[in-house]
């Protein structure tokens, strides 16, 4: 290979790797003390944005919590009773369908 490709490859690597190692250790000491965050926090209220926020005058604070756990596994019996509704709704939902076919034929045109 050509010496002055090798020095750019060199030089451009080591530039990368530089780099790379100083953007770890600014993450690393981005992250907070406490590693879990508890998904509660507080704001204070600036502006009314929204009409449900009619009667909050600004500067009071407020709390905000989010939850993130989601359920893994359902209970078999609610399951069943879900099932059974949905099938129930089926059935209905079929009875009503053939009320509609009892008229007869009936001709949409009548010519003479």
């Amino acid at each position: 290979m050509n010496p002055v490709t090798d020095i750019v490859f060199s030089l451009t690597w080591i530039f990368l790797l530089i780099w790379a190692i100083r953007s770890v250790s600014k993450g690393w000491n981005a992250m907070p003390e406490n590693n879990r965050p508890s998904g509660m926090w507080t704001t204070q209220v600036t502006k009314r944005v929204h009409p449900e926020m009619e009667g909050v005058e600004p500067g009071t604070e407020l709390l905000g919590v989010n939850f993130e756990e989601k359920p893994t596994s359902c209970d078999l019996e609610e399951y069943r009773a879900l099932q059974d509704r949905i099938e129930e709704l089926k059935l209905q939902l079929e009875d009503d369908d053939d009320d509609d076919d009892d008229d007869g034929d009936v001709p949409a045109i009548v010519r003479t």
